[in-house]
Formats: structure tokens, sequence, C-alpha cells
């Protein structure tokens, strides 16, 4: 049920804005000025966690980030673009709007061409990879060995069993 619905139009008449509440979501959408009215940004609110989802002009999801209290929060995906099958570009974690996790870009085969962890806004790690087909990885650098305590607890236990099972892949 939609109560509350608001619009708002372009000069052209085209809907610029819609709000309204569906239960106990606030949906915002904001549309690209043309005829075929696509969604630009949908914006879902609900128990203090905005989502965001980003479409292009021919309607194809691009992105979707979280928000709390206006600072980046959780899991933000890309996707790539024409793609409409949601296949994902990259990944990045957020916590209290600094990245805090692992951020991972992919190629347009799926396979992980970067991947990084960072704690509190610094970058802390670097996978690096074999670049024949089977994207191995070959070694970890740790950038910054002060802060590896301030990751997040599954990154800092996943480093912990790499040490102890893949020592190889921390030699210089």
């Amino acid at each position: 049920m939609k109560e509350k619905h608001k619009i708002i139009n372009y000069p052209s008449k085209n809907i610029e804005t819609e709000t309204y509440i569906d239960g106990d979501t606030f949906v915002t959408k904001h549309y690209y000025n043309a005829k075929d009215a696509y969604v630009r940004e949908l914006i879902n609110f609900k128990d203090g966690i905005k989502e965001v989802k980003h479409f292009t002009m021919k309607g194809v999801l691009s992105k979707v980030e979280y928000f709390v209290e206006d600072k980046r929060h959780g899991v933000e995906t890309k996707y790539f673009i024409p793609k409409a099958n949601e296949s994902v570009k990259s990944t990045k974690t957020y916590n209290n709007g600094k990245l805090h996790g692992e951020c991972i870009t992919y190629n347009d085969n799926d396979e992980i061409i970067k991947q990084e962890v960072y704690a509190d806004g610094k970058l802390i790690l670097k996978y690096l990879r074999n670049d024949s087909n089977n994207n191995d990885i070959t070694n970890i650098q740790i950038i910054d060995k002060d802060d590896i305590n301030n990751l997040p607890k599954t990154e800092y236990e996943k480093l912990q069993h790499n040490i102890e099972n893949n020592p190889h892949w921390f030699k210089d």
C-alpha cells in the first residue's frame, strides 16, 4: 500500500522524483529525463539503513551501496555495463564511512584481478595473483603491519590461517 505519495516533475512533465512509503520502507525514485522514464536511482530506507541502487539510461543496474547515518556501510557492489545479468565488477566493504574489509575487482570472466584488505580506511594487505588462467594467489603483501590487529575478525582469521598454512605466500 502506497502512502504519502509525492511526485516531482521535470519541466518537460516527465517524472523527476517519486517518494512514498511502502509498508515500513521509505522509497525514493529518481528518474532520467526521458520518455521511457527509466529509474536512475532507487533509494530504500528501512531500519536505519539506506540502500541506493544506481541504473544506467537503459535501466541496467550499475551499482548498489548502503549507508547508515549518511556514511557508507556494508558492501558496495559495482556491475559490468552493458551486461544485464548483474556480473560483478567490484566489491568494496565499508564501516562507518571508511573502507574496512575486503575490496575485490574482477575481470569480465569473473576472475579476481585485484584483491586488497583495509582496516579503518588504511590499506593493510594485497593479494597478488598468477596471471595465468588459474589465477592462484602467489603472494600476500602486508602493507601496514602496525594495523593488522584492526582488520575485521574474518579477515584477521583468514590472514592467520594463510600465515600458518601458506607461509611461502609471505616471502619478499
